[in-house]
């Protein structure tokens, strides 16, 4: 559960191991900011070549493809030119799927997860529009869960992505600060730092799995 755990809050990191996935990353961490012109070409090469697993990439994509077609029409209309030059099946069908859905649509349909956190994440680089950061932070009542693992889970990543990447993001860090006064948890985001709620995480998963309650 904690090497589970330990993985799944690093996927908000969008943290890949190759040079040209480190490329892409940086790509969706800072598309937001100036748009990439060759983002089509490079996510198509990205997909094609990876070998990452296709289950971990799928929110991550849906939620940054979904907020960039969602707002920008001439991308849509330039990966769907370009939608046959993805070689992989699963990659060609999931874009599809994001060329005909709505982004804001599948968020009210997706359960709450540690996977619905990444995705918005996802949409936030792709867009800088703070309402991805507004469900993210919405999700952070959930570590207090201790009956639903998943539930907890949620919650948990929810607070350390917002910790992590209010460090490193100028623009989540002035909207939690912002928000702090009316909310006292990202108060608490905004003066710790990861390590610390990576501590409390393990400690209540270990004392939840000692309790007999999450084995």
């Amino acid at each position: 559960m904690i090497l589970f755990l330990a993985a799944s809050l690093l996927l908000s990191k969008i943290s890949f191991a190759q040079n040209t996935n480190r490329d892409f990353k940086q790509i969706l961490q800072t598309y937001y900011l100036y748009k990439d012109k060759d983002v089509v070409d490079k996510a198509i090469d990205f997909v094609n070549n990876t070998t990452m697993d296709y289950s971990r990439l799928n929110p991550i994509i849906t939620g940054f493809f979904g907020a960039a077609f969602l707002t920008n029409e001439a991308l849509k209309k330039d990966f769907t030119l370009n939608i046959n030059r993805i070689e992989k099946a699963e990659f060609k069908q999931l874009f599809i799927f994001i060329l005909s859905s709505n982004i804001d649509t599948l968020y009210s349909q997706t359960k709450i997860s540690v996977s619905l956190n990444d995705m918005n994440w996802s949409s936030f680089f792709a867009t800088g529009y703070t309402k991805y950061l507004d469900n993210i932070i919405s999700h952070i009542p959930h570590m207090e869960n201790r009956t639903d693992v998943n539930l907890f889970l949620a919650g948990a990543s929810a607070k350390w992505s917002l910790c992590s990447n209010s460090k490193q993001n100028d623009v989540v860090n002035k909207y939690l600060n912002l928000l702090k006064d009316k909310n006292p948890l990202l108060k608490e985001i905004l003066e710790n730092e990861p390590q610390y709620f990576n501590e409390v995480i393990i400690s209540i998963l270990k004392k939840q799995k000692e309790n007999g309650i999450w084995n």
